[in-house]
C-alpha cells in the first residue's frame, strides 16, 4: 500500500499574491507588479580540520535581495533616485508580499522586507514604435525580513 502523497491542490499558484511598497510613510499597492522574488543568499567559508581530509563549511553571512518587474505606471522609484541625487541620501523603503491561493490547505504566507535599497538600473523613460508595454525591473537589497504569516505544513508531511 502506498504512503501519503502530496495534494496537488497544495501547489501554490503564484498569481494569487499581493505586494505593497511603503516609502516615506506612504503605503502603495503595487497592482502593476508582474513578478517578484525575494532571496536569501547564504555565504559560507571553508573550514579545514586537522586529522581530516574532509573540508567543512560554516555559514558566515547572508545577503537578502529582491527583484521585481512592474509595468511602469508609477514613478515612485524615479522619486527615490531623484531624492538620492538631490540629497546624497538613498531613501529606503519596505516591501510586503503575500501569497494566498484559496485552493490550498497551507494558508497564507506574508513576508516584509525591511530597509530596502535600490541596486542597479532604474528605467526613467522609454518608448518604441512597436507599442510594447513599458516594463521596469527593480532590484535591490534589504536589511532584514519578517514573516507575520506563514504557511502551515500540510497534514501529509
Amino acid at each position: 500500500m502506498p504512503g501519503p502523497i502530496m495534494n496537488t491542490q497544495d501547489a501554490v499558484s503564484a498569481n494569487f499574491a499581493e505586494c505593497f511598497v511603503t516609502l516615506d510613510g506612504t503605503r502603495y499597492s503595487m497592482l502593476m507588479a508582474k513578478e517578484f522574488e525575494g532571496t536569501a543568499s547564504v555565504n559560507t567559508a571553508e573550514v579545514y580540520k586537522l586529522g581530516s581530509v574532509v573540508v567543512g563549511h560554516k555559514a558566515q553571512t547572508v545577503a537578502l535581495s529582491f527583484s521585481m518587474t512592474i509595468y511602469k505606471c508609477t514613478e515612485i522609484f524615479d522619486l527615490v533616485v531623484e531624492n538620492f541625487i538631490k540629497t546624497g541620501v538613498m531613501p529606503t523603503f519596505d516591501i510586503q508580499t503575500s501569497n494566498d491561493d484559496p485552493a490550498t490547505t497551507v494558508g497564507r504566507s506574508t513576508k516584509i522586507y525591511n530597509n530596502c535599497i535600490l541596486d542597479g538600473d532604474v528605467l526613467l523613460s522609454m518608448f518604441n514604435a512597436e507599442g510594447d508595454f513599458v516594463e521596469q525591473s527593480i532590484e535591490g537589497y534589504c536589511d532584514s525580513f519578517t514573516r507575520p504569516e506563514q504557511y502551515t505544513n500540510p497534514a501529509y508531511m
